[in-house]
């Protein structure tokens, strides 16, 4: 008998953990952590590391990561959590099935035992080496990842998983579709029809078309009114018109794991002949990453430990970068792009900044205003005289285009998560809609 368990993603956005179960068989998809709100214990100014070695008995004990049996590598289980639930072998878990790079879908998976296989799609998998080179590694231990080939089931057992790529605000983006002896069940994982390669999800639903379950994301269920999505073009078609109308020094906040809109944003700073200058952890990501001319500070700007050492470290392995000093940027402002480090706003001090520049805010750090960093990095700009602008485009399928992909799919039962709302989530005739509850094994049979 095949089931279905929710550990996460219901009635919050992000923290997606799902358990299909046939016979002896179980995967997950997604690992994740939630994304950080005003109730997030672990918000700043605590942060998820600052008890090294006990991130996930801290997270066990306040209810912010599941008590899955057999889940997790007894080595992050000290004795104060180590209940025989957790550290039982059974029922276990066989095989783990990460949809993309982003905290909420991945955060939790270094605390997986070392012998459950991690499948990734392969540029999910070199993003998140490129992080733990660059100073960013996953939360206690990085995984031996294995790569999941687009269309390629990966068996297990009785269940089959296949990788379905989609369009989202990072590279490697998939959902999945798995299949067992009682029904097909698909899962978009975070997916959007207004970005630049929507085709991917467009095939994704042809793909799915038909299955007994779609579990689907609904990030922008939560928010009423929403205005109308803003498509990638249209997010670099504003930062060339700020560009265009700046006279001097411009900012820029861009999520460093979505690399082409920071490769467009630079070819875009180098049109209008300015240099887009990256925080030094941020650069020795994307020159691992092999994004071409990476531009980031001499070591006449001070900036913390953790981009002298990123740096550092990528020298030592054979990347170059090109510098400039912040004598070069305050003699000539308007030549040049910063995006700053949104954790070390005093460094904005140093900049020539006057009254009336602007940043543009491209859904960089932080996030916005459910973010505790958020209240501070405005405050900031405030100070200084800074104008906040928007120039992002969301990585999430607008409410309309939800409704459309489900209407197409024409599943038997759709499960919304990932959502504040799960209720806003309207199905048509003949689909069956189905609030998840935490930990409750639905079986796809009596679905």
């Amino acid at each position: 008998m095949t089931t279905i368990e929710f550990f996460g993603g219901l009635g919050v956005i992000g923290s997606s953990k799902i358990v299909i179960s046939q016979g002896n068989s179980r995967v997950q998809l997604d690992m994740g952590l939630d994304i950080p709100s005003g109730e997030d214990l672990m918000a700043a100014p605590v942060g998820l590391d600052s008890r090294r070695g006990r991130e996930l008995a801290d997270l066990l004990r306040i209810g912010a990561a599941p008590r899955v049996p057999g889940l997790y590598d007894p080595r992050w289980l000290p004795a104060d959590v180590a209940s025989e639930e957790l550290l039982t072998d059974a029922p276990g878990l066989h095989a783990l099935f990460i949809s993309h790079a982003h905290l909420d879908h991945m955060g939790l998976v270094g605390f997986v035992r070392p012998s459950v296989p991690v499948y990734a799609m392969a540029q999910t998998v070199e993003l998140l080496r490129a992080l733990q080179l660059s100073g960013e590694p996953v939360l206690g231990a990085e995984p031996a990842w294995r790569v999941i080939s687009p269309g390629v089931p990966v068996t297990v057992g009785d269940i089959t998983v296949e990788a379905l790529p989609v369009d989202h605000d990072v590279q490697g983006a998939c959902g999945f579709l798995v299949t067992t002896p009682d029904g097909r069940i698909a899962f978009t994982g975070d997916l959007r029809f207004h970005g630049s390669e929507a085709q991917l999800s467009r095939d994704f639903a042809a793909a799915v078309a038909g299955v007994d379950v779609l579990i689907t994301e609904g990030t922008t269920l939560s928010w009423e009114p929403l205005p109308a999505p803003v498509t990638e073009a249209d997010a670099a078609q504003r930062f060339r018109a700020a560009l265009d109308e700046a006279s001097g020094l411009v900012l820029v906040a861009l999520y460093p794991r979505n690399t082409l809109r920071a490769a467009r944003f630079a070819e875009a700073a180098r049109e209008a002949g300015r240099t887009l200058v990256w925080p030094g952890r941020v650069a020795a990501l994307f020159a691992r990453l092999g994004c071409g001319d990476v531009v980031t500070w001499d070591a006449s700007r001070p900036q913390a430990s953790d981009h002298l050492e990123a740096i550092a470290r990528a020298e030592a392995d054979g990347f170059r970068f090109s510098t400039v000093s912040l004598d070069a940027v305050r003699a000539e402002p308007g030549r040049y792009v910063v995006m700053p480090d949104p954790h070390d706003l005093p460094s904005l001090l140093d900049l020539p900044l006057v009254p009336g520049d602007m940043l543009l805010h491209s859904n960089g750090q932080p996030l916005g205003d459910f973010d505790t960093w958020w209240r501070p990095f405005t405050a900031w700009l405030g100070q200084l005289g800074v104008e906040l602008r928007s120039a992002g485009s969301g990585g999430h399928a607008s409410a309309d285009d939800l409704h459309a992909m489900v209407e197409r799919i024409a599943p038997r039962v759709v499960f919304p998560i990932h959502t504040f709302s799960p209720r806003r989530l309207q199905v048509p005739s003949g689909v069956r809609r189905v609030i998840a509850e935490y930990g409750v094994k639905y079986p796809l049979a009596e679905l």
